[in-house]
């Protein structure tokens, strides 16, 4: 549940992730405490830490997304059947484009299929 420490102002703070965390941390803080007088880790050498102190972050996690590439194809439904009633002469001749395009698609899936 520790997402993250640092010191700041000679205070050890730890970021936790959940409000059930910080409550058993705040149970141990005088272990650790101790623990740190006996045996001071090297990176911390230089350091004075006079209290440890902790709090929870609300922050969402992000989790590595590992993407996996999957090729997922459908069949083709659209047919170009359909009509076109648009005033707008650019606009009609943009709807009507795009029928051809459907068209040209589904006839040659219509070929690969019959092949």
């Amino acid at each position: 549940m520790i997402k993250f420490s640092y010191i700041k102002n000679d205070t050890l703070f730890f970021v936790l992730s959940h409000p059930a965390g910080k409550q058993e941390f705040d149970n141990n803080i005088q272990n650790i405490k101790s623990a740190l007088k006996f045996h001071m880790p090297h990176e911390c050498s230089d350091r004075v830490i006079n209290d440890i102190k902790a709090f929870v972050t609300h922050t969402p996690v992000k989790k590595a997304v590992t993407a996996q590439k999957q090729d997922v194809t459908y069949a083709e439904r659209a047919t170009g059947d359909f009509t076109v009633n648009i005033h707008d002469e650019k606009l009609n001749s943009l709807v009507k484009s795009i029928q051809t395009i459907i068209k040209i698609k589904n006839a040659t899936i219509k070929d690969k299929n019959d092949s």
